[in-house]
This record gives structure tokens, sequence and C-alpha cells, in this order.
């Protein structure tokens, strides 16, 4: 009996991966949740609708109503409210003669008589709103009762979400792109997560190209490679000197360069020689692939030990920030798939061989374009190029003459081809809403493509997106930095930011070592991830060479701001011996002021925030919460006393606490981690 070494190993990946698809899915469900509806603004938008249903019959759900909230220092209000339906009907008599009668009529409705609004005013087709203060501080209840689930809603529900990040490319470096995706990709799915989306977090390890260049060199040269204590870093070595191998077979001034690098290999005594010792080894880099494809114990158990070695170094990365994938799942797992995809494809009629006649039939139709001046001469030369260079090639017909390159002429496969069996293997066994790509922008054109072929294959019932962040940039120059001048700094300039911080601390005897050796970490860790995704993700990021100027700009990014904003609420609520004892429904006050109508604003509308951050896939904007909460609650601390005269100020303490839960529960989304001192 044939024993085929890579298809088990796919089997029992496959198996893996069903059991935990499984596990995310019976954890979520045996989790409780909290319904969207019950937060109070929600509540509020309820009896609103309540109310307003009774003065026009064209108000026929609360969804007629548009809420959104108000700065009070301009307005000197909570809400707005605007009514499209009513607007619609009335038009132009809505502001001079429905407006007055619909605040007449809120102004005698129960809303104003159990003190729910204080105050209705109006500009234009806005009803301004200002909630009563013993009403408005009720709200904070709300954090209390949803404790560590003051952010989550059950939106998505039994529905489930597919996030690919991170992606890297075995026998490679980690690079600074890497860094975005992980950090970016890994805070969406917490997002997700919290709009109750079962979340399932892949890593899609780039394993198959170019592997048996790899294994027929590690098997000619063992001897002759230089020891390296990392062994991602061997692979990478031979990743590179190949490559030179390969570039200085193209032209003999390339191989008089490089010839010393290649004379421990190759036959170097001249030209061709070396052209006749490395076609040698090109076509034994063939049959090893072959064999790795064929599953070769020998081989795949090699190649095997290879995918580990790069595993275990990019571990490292992920160890230090504290971020883990559901699924670790190799490009290599998706190569069976696709030979059984490719033919049924292909037999429906959803792949074609593009041949000589389905290019004239384009390029006919393009020339009838160009004629008609529908496209310029340059976009029919360009896209005739195209045309051209995919015949022979397996394709998806797309529209506008684009085409989806799925299988070589000699059917052998590509990165598309294994693209394509993933997003189907993922379709068939996650049964998504969506899947989300974090992935560079120059991949934008593949993705593109990729999205309307896997429409064209029959998966019109899947969302799928491509999320791409910018380029890490010099931050003299504001040019891209290079993965090679990357390559080797992710774990440095982590490791380095821990240090930095750790330095601020070395002459504290308030710590011990290991509290100082905490704090650094959660603030390196905090002020990296912080920068990351406090801009919109397409934005570039601004990183200098040095490392020193790095760590202070991340922490003047607005992180530190945040950290202190929590630490003073919590040093604050750390001197009340009896804080446990203070009941929410004993407090006693007699107004409320602006600042603190706005700090109470804000937590009400966290819920929103996080709402929105999933709906639009962007993290920025929970960071863009953190920072005007805290803003405030800073302006705040320093005039109002929680602790007046030994006195307890009870609705403070309560404003306090909810600030601090709720500006840490932001920052876990963002997975940021606050020190309790700093």
């Amino acid at each position: 009996m044939t024993t085929n070494k890579l298809q088990d190993l796919n089997n029992a990946l496959h198996k893996q991966t069903l059991e935990k698809i499984k596990d995310i899915r019976k954890k979520r469900e045996d989790d409780w949740y909290v319904n969207f509806d019950s937060y109070f603004i929600n509540l509020f938008l309820d009896n609103l609708f309540g109310v307003l249903k009774d003065f026009d019959e064209v108000i026929q759900s609360k969804n007629d109503l548009e809420l959104t909230y108000v700065d009070r220092n301009k307005f000197d209000a909570d809400l707005c409210v605007k009514i499209p339906a009513l607007l619609q009907k009335y038009k132009k008599d809505y502001v001079r003669e429905v407006v007055p009668k619909l605040i007449d009529f809120l102004n005698n409705s129960k809303l104003v008589k159990e003190n729910i609004i204080s105050k209705i005013d109006w500009i234009w087709i806005y009803l301004n709103i200002s909630l009563n203060d013993n009403f408005l501080f009720s709200s904070v209840k709300d954090v209390f009762l949803k404790d560590s689930k003051f952010w989550e809603n059950d939106l998505k529900k039994s529905k489930d979400i597919v996030v690919d990040y991170s992606s890297p490319n075995v026998a490679k470096h980690l690079h600074a792109g890497h860094i975005r995706s992980t950090i970016i990709g890994h805070v969406l799915a917490n997002i997700y997560e919290k709009n109750w989306y079962a979340t399932h977090r892949v890593n899609h390890i780039n394993d198959w190209g170019g592997f048996g260049f790899l294994i027929e060199w590690y098997l000619r040269w063992q001897e002759q490679l230089l020891e390296f204590k990392n062994k991602n870093d061997l692979l990478f070595f031979i990743y590179t000197i190949y490559r030179k191998a390969e570039k200085s077979s193209k032209s003999e001034e390339e191989f008089n360069n490089s010839k010393n690098d290649l004379e421990k290999y190759f036959d170097t005594s001249s030209f061709s020689d070396f052209l006749e010792s490395y076609n040698d080894y090109v076509e034994a880099s063939k049959e090893k692939f072959s064999k790795l494809e064929s599953g070769d114990t020998q081989v795949v158990e090699l190649w095997e030990e290879m995918v580990k070695w790069s595993l275990a170094d990019f571990e490292k990365f992920y160890n230090l920030l504290g971020i883990h994938h559901d699924y670790v799942i190799w490009e290599s797992f998706y190569a069976p798939l696709w030979v059984e995809l490719i033919e049924n494809l292909e037999k429906q009629g959803k792949v074609v061989l593009y041949n000589q006649e389905l290019a004239d039939k384009d390029i006919q139709k393009l020339k009838e374009k160009l004629e008609k001046e529908e496209i310029t001469e340059k976009i029919f030369e360009a896209t005739k190029e195209e045309i051209l260079r995919d015949i022979w090639a397996y394709v998806v017909l797309l529209d506008n003459f684009e085409r989806f390159v799925v299988l070589k002429a000699d059917k052998s496969s590509i990165y598309a081809t294994r693209d394509l069996a993933a997003i189907k293997y993922r379709a068939d066994n996650f049964s998504p809403e969506k899947i989300i790509y974090e992935v560079g922008q120059e991949q934008g054109e593949h993705f593109d493509k990729l999205f309307k072929s896997a429409k064209k294959i029959g998966l019109d019932n899947i969302w799928f997106e491509h999320i791409y962040h910018g380029f890490y940039v010099d931050a003299k120059t504001k040019k891209k930095l290079s993965s090679r001048d990357w390559a080797s700094n992710v774990v440095k300039l982590i490791t380095e930011s821990i240090e930095f911080f750790k330095n601020k601390y070395k002459n504290s005897t308030e710590f011990t070592r290991e509290q100082i050796e905490g704090i650094a970490y959660k603030m390196a860790i905090g002020s990296i991830i912080f920068n990351d995704i406090k801009s919109d993700k397409k934005n570039p990021v601004a990183i200098s060479s040095d490392i020193q100027k790095t760590c202070e700009t991340f922490e003047e990014s607005g992180w530190a701001y945040v950290m202190y904003s929590i630490v003073r609420a919590n040093s604050i609520l750390a001197k009340i011996d009896n804080l446990d004892e203070i009941k929410f429904e004993d407090v006693d006050f007699e107004s409320l002021d602006n600042i603190e109508k706005q700090i109470l604003n804000e937590i009400t509308r966290f819920p929103f925030v996080v709402k929105q951050a999933s709906e639009n896939s962007n993290p920025a904007i929970i960071i863009e919460f953190v920072l005007t909460l805290s803003r405030y609650y800073n302006s705040y601390y320093n005039s109002h006393r929680v602790i007046n005269n030994d006195k307890l100020v009870t609705h403070r303490i309560f404003i306090t606490k909810a600030v601090s839960k709720v500006l840490t529960n932001a920052l876990n989304i963002c997975h940021i981690q606050v020190p309790e001192r700093i």
C-alpha cells in the first residue's frame, strides 16, 4: 500500500480545523451576550418612538428616527433627532408648520412629564434634545450591569466570519508589513467578535512556491552551508543564494558579478560550465517538488521540518505581541484540493482554456472600443499585451476584458490557484457571512480578481473584503521602508521598545524588577499598537531609523495620555476604603454640569462605536473614541474632586469608575493591556 505523507498531514489538519470550528461556535453559543436593544440609548429610542408614533402615521418604527449625539458645548443638548419620513411627507412645510407642533407634542408627552427629557430645541430640520440630569446619570448603571461586556452586542449572533491576517512566507523573515497585518487583523477580529460573530482567525502560511529549490539545495550542499543558530536564517540564506544563482543564469555579466558567491555550489570555471551545473540543479529541484506533491515520505518529512523552522522563528514575534491565531493552515494544504476544483469548474464552463480564438475575439472587441474612442491607444496596447500574455492559460473570464489566471498551460498551480482553492474550502467548511483578508495594498488587484472569480464560480452569498494597510515610511524622507531594511528589525523594534520603557524606571525604588518588566512590556506593546491603529489603516505610518526616536514617537502618539487617564482614575478609586459598599441607588446629587454630561454621553456612545468600527472594519474609530473620552476625563479630573475635604462626592465616584472600565474595555479590544500603576 502506497503511503502519501502529505495527504496524511493534510487529512490531520482538516480534522483539526473542523474540530476548531466546532469549538469556536460552541464557545460562542455557551457564552452570554448583550442584546443591543438593551443599551440605555436604545431604550430611550424605544420610548421616543412609543410617543412619536402617535404624532403621525408615517412614523412606523424606531428605524424612522435618526438619533445622533451632539457636542454639548456647541448645541447645549445631548441628542439630535431627524425624522426623514416626516420631512419627505411635508417637504417645505415641515420646518414652518410641523416642527413647532412636534415640539409642543413632545413637551406634553410622558417623556417630559416623567423627567426623561428636560428641554427640546430645534435647528432647521433637527430636534435637539436635552436629557434630564437624573435620567442621564442613570445611564452609567449600564456599565456596571453589563460589566466586561459593556461594548458587545448580539447583532451578528449565529454568523461566522473568517479573518485572514499576517500570512508570512516560509524561508523569509517577517518585515514591517507583517507587523501591520498582524496587529490590524487581530484587532479587527476582536471587534468582529464583540459584535458576536463566531470569529475564525486564520494564518495562511505561504510554504509551497519554489520549495523544490530549497529542498534540493539543502540536500546537495548541506555540508557547505554555514551554521545558523536560527534555522529560518539558514532557509533565508538558501533562498537568497539560489535567487542569485537564478539571476546569474540570465547573463554572463550577472554571473561574473556573483561567481565568487556561487563557486562553493556550482562549477564556475566558465559561464557555460555554470549553466550546465545550474540547469542540472534546476531539473533536480523540479523532481524534488514533484515528489513533494506526490507525498514522498522522505521529501515531505524534510519539507515539514523546514516549515517548522520558519514557524518557530515567526512564533517569537507572535509571542512578543501576545497574538495567536485559531488556525495555522499551510498553503500546501490546498494543493490537493485545486486539482479537483479546477477540473470541475472546467467541466462547468466556469474555467476555460484561453486559446488563440478567444484572445482574437477579445482583441477585436478591444479594437472596436478604440475606434469608437471609448478607450485610449495606451489602454488598448496595455490590455492587448495582457491578452496575449494569458493565451493558453486556464482562466476565469471576468468582465471588461479581465481574466483571472488560475492555472498555467501545463496545468501546474500558481499562487492564484491555491487562493481560489482556499476561498472555496473556507466557504464550504466555515459557512461564513464574510471572509476578510488583511493584506498590504500592493495585493489589491489580485484580491479584486480573486473575489470576482469567487462570485463567478458560485460563491455569491459571501461578502469578500480586502482590508489593506498603508506602508511604513521613513520619518525623515517619507519614503517606503523596504522589506529588506526591516526584515531583521521586527523583533528588534519590539524588544528595544520594551527596553526603552524599562529604562524609565531604572532608578525607581517604588517597583520590583518583575513589576517594572510587566509595566514596560504593556507600555511598549500598547504604544506600538496604539500608534499603528490610531489613524485610518490605509494611511502610512512614519518610523524613525533611530529606535530611541521611534519609541519617543510611540509615547507621544496619545497612548501615554490615555494610559495616565486610566491610572489617574484608578488611583482615586484606590483611596476609597469602602468603595464596594457604595451603592448606585444611594447616590444623591443636585445636578450635572456640562463636562459630566459630555462624559456620560461618550460612555453611552461606546457600544455604538464598537458597532460602527465593525461595520467599517476600522479600529481607528475606537482609538478616536478613547482619545475623546480621555480628554474629557482629564479636564474633569483637574476641576472636579471626587474626594473633597475628606468627603466623598458619590456620583463622581461612579463616573470615575465608569470611565476607567470603559477605557480599559476599549483598549482591550485593541489588544492593549493597562498597567495597574505607572
